[in-house]
């Protein structure tokens, strides 16, 4: 009884310390509560080619996000988005579709302090996947090689003790939005990130999950951002990623974005996916095929909510036994 106790403490506590006077009538008789439905389509025009030959070809829809966000107080809001995808998204996504819950959360605000608490977005990866600002085209790195989910139930704690300096702290079920299973492990996460410069920031993350053993992700990011040019930059490793201990993958990832124009835009990112056992006596094992990705192409956002890019995305394996692949895509994103 006394661990549920210092547990239910541990999620209410933040919110009693930074929220004192959140039902301050004076703020409550100014504010207009408003709510505004969202909406993101992801779709495309693929064609696959391996060693010079075509191979796939075809329309597909990979995403369809559906939600409402509602600001009902000066302090409060609520949003629940549906995503609707491919049951599996590694590659290019197949006829059948699945709805999955991916947002569901009541969140409270202020100035420097952020509480969200139900069906979340993690932090894992929030500001990478900002800096690469093309999640329609490929997921960010830490997503696309599944380093962690981009969802899960839990809470999320963040706040800005300088206007250069921010932490957060997650408590999370561990096991992402599709699979939202009642057990007694959690996962832990901390990031903090740092703004030394107006036009760069630094984010180090870690993570601690323990279920039939202890899992753990560590990452360190760095952005640059001016009026024209976008860069980012991180190196992250996941110990004991496989099925059994002593299974670790780790990776680094490199983009940039060119803006050409007010609607015509040159981005790349180059992705390195490597794995290892840690005890010699084990036969090797690999989560997916190391090897080096390769995503390039232009952009063209004729208005503001809509945008179209023409995207050349390869992958050439560690492995001289298996084969570099390759796509052509034209790829659509719509969102408000």
């Amino acid at each position: 009884m006394t661990h549920i106790l210092r547990r239910v403490t541990a999620l209410l506590l933040p919110v009693f310390l930074f929220s004192s006077g959140w039902t301050n009538a004076q703020d409550s008789s100014r504010f207009i509560a408003t709510g505004k439905p969202l909406m993101t389509i992801y779709s495309n025009f693929h064609s696959e080619f391996s060693q010079g030959e075509a191979g796939r070809a075809g329309f597909a829809l990979t995403r369809v996000y559906l939600g409402y966000k509602y600001d009902f107080h000066p302090h409060f809001t609520a949003a629940v988005k549906l995503d609707i995808g491919s049951p599996d998204d590694i590659g290019i996504s197949g006829i059948k579709r699945y709805a999955y819950f991916k947002n569901a959360y009541l969140e409270y605000h202020t100035e420097r302090f952020h509480w969200s608490f139900g069906l979340v977005s993690t932090k894992m990866f929030k500001l990478s996947e900002k800096y690469w600002g093309h999640r329609y085209i490929s997921k960010p790195f830490l997503d696309q090689y599944r380093f962690g989910p981009s969802a899960d139930l839990g809470m999320v704690i963040s706040y800005r003790f300088l206007p250069t300096l921010t932490a957060d702290f997650s408590l999370l079920n561990g096991e992402g939005y599709t699979r939202l299973q009642v057990d007694t492990a959690f996962k832990y996460a901390l990031g903090i990130t740092w703004q030394p410069l107006k036009k760069w920031i630094i984010r180090g993350y870690g993570d601690v999950y323990h279920h039939a053993f202890s899992r753990s992700v560590l990452s360190l990011f760095s952005g640059y951002k001016s009026d024209h040019l976008t860069l980012g930059g991180e190196f992250s490793y996941y110990l004991n990623a496989g099925p059994e201990k002593m299974m670790d993958k780790w990776g680094a990832s490199a983009s940039l974005s060119w803006d050409l124009s007010d609607h015509l835009q040159y981005f790349g990112r180059l992705d390195y996916l490597n794995a290892r056992m840690r005890d010699k006596n084990r036969e090797a094992w690999s989560p997916t095929t190391p090897g080096t990705g390769l995503t390039t192409g232009i952009q063209y956002a004729p208005v503001k909510h809509v945008k179209m890019a023409l995207t050349w995305r390869s992958w050439t394996p560690e492995t001289a036994s298996r084969v570099p692949s390759g796509w052509i895509l034209i790829n659509l994103e719509v969102h408000f």
